[in-house]
């Protein structure tokens, strides 16, 4: 399943949204539920393991049930026919983002094929590099070519070759803006890499204004129907909330 981009965000005032964005973190910590912080090696061999994990049990899944049902939900503005919208605030530099994209991506998988149509995924670009990104004061070391990273996975998408592109990304991290230029030039045709820079450069950055609002510390961050979560949490709890959702639909 390719992740897409979508319509900005309604400008909210930022004092509603700290009142309604509390961490989900906090509440599941609260119920007694498990969340999990792991390192991966580069192979992404523990998050392959983690991903095909037993399902929580009984008990955690009624806590976890009822925390999710109290949750406050952000409108996020994205239209959609499908049932639920997963919204990831994305950096392709981000360690973090590439192990929950790997741990995730089979869940997203799996409800493709189980309910196809009904969850849309949603990149939002957040590249930890002032040269796009307004939101924050200084790059990040290793993430120098963040932005044009974010660029070159917008043009990957408009030519029908988003995965390729993104998974070069993800596995070459911390690299330079001349080596993804180059990957662009060699996996998509890309001849004039600055010109279409610049025409991606405006929505990366209505990406980088909605997640102002939303007050983006870190990246991934994820909405699914607008709940947030910035903690990191396992594939079964997100396969978890992602069903709640859709029986909620029904």
């Amino acid at each position: 399943m390719s992740p897409r981009d979508r319509e900005s965000l309604p400008h909210l005032p930022a004092r509603d949204l700290r009142a309604m964005c509390p961490r989900l973190a906090a509440v599941l910590y609260a119920a007694a539920i498990v969340t999990v912080i792991l390192l991966f090696p580069k192979d992404g061999t523990l998050a392959a393991q983690a991903a095909t994990t037993n399902a929580p049990p009984t008990d955690a899944v009624q806590a976890f049930t009822e925390a999710w049902a109290k949750q406050p939900r952000v409108d996020l503005g994205i239209k959609s026919s499908a049932a639920v919208v997963i919204v990831k605030f994305n950096d392709y530099e981000c360690p973090t983002c590439r192990v929950m994209e790997e741990m995730y991506r089979p869940v997203l998988d799996k409800f493709a094929k189980s309910n196809p149509g009904q969850v849309d995924y949603v990149m939002k670009d957040w590249p930890w590099n002032a040269a796009c990104n307004f939101n924050t004061a200084s790059t990040i070391h290793g993430h120098e070519a963040a932005c044009d990273a974010a660029a070159a996975a917008r043009m990957a998408r408009d030519r029908g070759k988003y995965q390729e592109m993104a998974d070069w990304l993800f596995a070459n991290q911390g690299t330079t803006p001349a080596a993804v230029r180059d990957a662009a030039q060699r996996l998509l045709g890309v001849t004039d890499f600055d010109a279409e820079y610049a025409k991606k450069l405006p929505d990366i950055r209505r990406d980088i204004a909605d997640g102002g609002v939303l007050q983006i510390r870190g990246t991934p961050t994820f909405f699914i129907n607008g709940v947030r979560f910035d903690q990191l949490i396992q594939p079964q709890y997100f396969e978890l909330a992602i069903t709640l959702e859709l029986a909620s639909k029904q």
